[in-house]
């Protein structure tokens, strides 16, 4: 069976390293790329789409980075998904509550959902389970 494809976006290298950690103690049949900004994470679905390689199929976006913010990869993201066929779901993964934020949110349909931080084991199964249910 094909392995599933995760990418986290996220300036804290801690988060990204006990996320990765936890991903992979889930199951595996699932692979992680990390980026620490957005610029980075956008380089590469570009790098998909010219390869025609499968694009991951979640993306756990952090909101606040300090080059390209999760709102700015949103913008950019846009642009590019008359080239992507694969259903990618991006979930904002943040640590603000702020209701101006949450508002903001609704106001991209390439997303799935908005997580608040910490991202629970249990969150996580949740999901990957509503994505990848037959990878286990």
């Amino acid at each position: 069976m094909k392995k599933a494809s995760i990418l986290l976006v996220d300036d804290d290298e801690i988060y990204l390293y006990l996320t990765e950690r936890l991903i992979d103690g889930i199951s595996d049949n699932l692979t992680v790329k990390s980026f620490t900004d957005g610029e980075q994470a956008l380089n590469y679905i570009g790098e998909c789409i010219k390869e025609q390689v499968e694009m991951p199929g979640v993306i756990l976006l952090d909101v606040n980075m300090p080059f390209l913010d999760g709102w700015g990869f949103l913008k950019e993201f846009r642009k590019l998904k008359g080239k992507i066929t694969d259903k990618v779901h991006i979930y904002l993964v943040t640590s603000s509550e702020r209701e101006r934020d949450k508002e903001r949110a609704k106001e991209f349909e390439e997303l799935t959902g908005y997580v608040v931080k910490p991202v629970s084991e249990d969150k996580l199964v949740e999901i990957l389970t509503a994505v990848y249910e037959s990878h286990w």
